[in-house]
């Protein structure tokens, strides 16, 4: 507990934007230590459901983001932080509808998290939400992390062609590998089987920069008609400049 209190309170500290890089583009969000001052909490989501319906993104009853689609990382939004909030997924454009996933979580002032869509075991939709410990590796490192929503994939690890030591080992499905510092590298990455040498996805042309941050989500299924997929999410600090991403004012927004 001590350690996540450490790592949040780091986190809220953080003076400088962020700025989030995917094959969608890019957008910034406010320094950290600017939003905690305005009692609020950044969220984005991602759309990790192969073949699913494009969803709108609420968080208690506020609609946050419309139409997000599979591989698509919505940009961080601040929402008022009342410790505990509840997200929900609705078929796109169907806002009176039965939420097709939801998940009620602790969330604090200052801190960045994200919520990834993904299949469960039967291929039902579910939502989970991760801490984002967005703090600054060592200048001559990257940080990684790799979060397993495969429902079929099994535990798997997360190789470097042609290294001999995994980056992450045992990874099971709806669990997140808690972020590394590495080497910078640029690389082809493999996700195999735990404990063997086959690949079952290869990710080519994986650039790992020092001083940047690395969120790599293993979507689709090893069997059936999905495919394995990597969406990759880049996050590094800025200069301390005015921020893009505008936060949702707390009228309308209320606890379930």
């Amino acid at each position: 507990m001590f350690l996540w209190v450490a790592s949040c309170s780091r986190e809220s500290s953080q003076t400088k934007p962020v700025t989030t890089t995917t094959e969608k583009g890019a957008s910034t969000s406010a320094p950290a230590n600017e939003v905690q001052k305005r009692d609020n909490t950044l969220v984005r989501v991602v759309h990790a459901i192969p073949k699913g319906p494009a969803v709108d993104f609420f968080a208690d009853d506020q609609k946050a983001f419309d139409n997000v689609g599979f591989r698509k990382v919505t940009p961080y939004k601040e929402f008022p932080d009342k410790l505990r909030l509840t997200f929900k997924i609705r078929t796109a454009g169907q806002d009176g509808s039965q939420p097709l996933a939801e998940n009620s979580e602790m969330t604090g002032s200052g801190n960045h998290y994200t919520v990834v869509a993904f299949p469960d075991s039967n291929g039902q939709p579910a939502l989970t939400v991760v801490n984002d410990d967005l703090t600054p590796p060592d200048s001559h490192k990257a940080k990684v992390r790799f979060i397993n929503a495969s429902p079929d994939a099994g535990e798997v690890d997360l190789y470097p062609r042609a290294g001999k030591d995994a980056l992450f080992g045992g990874v099971n499905f709806r669990s997140e590998a808690g972020y590394r510092e590495v080497d910078p590298m640029n690389t082809t990455l493999e996700v195999r089987p735990d404990g063997k040498k086959n690949v079952l996805l290869a990710i080519p042309h994986a650039s790992l920069e020092a001083g940047k941050i690395y969120t790599i989500v293993l979507a689709g299924r090893a069997k059936g008609g999905n495919k394995l997929e990597a969406i990759t999410i880049e996050d590094e600090f800025g200069s301390p400049t005015a921020h893009l991403n505008s936060p949702i004012p707390e009228k309308g927004l209320r606890m379930n």
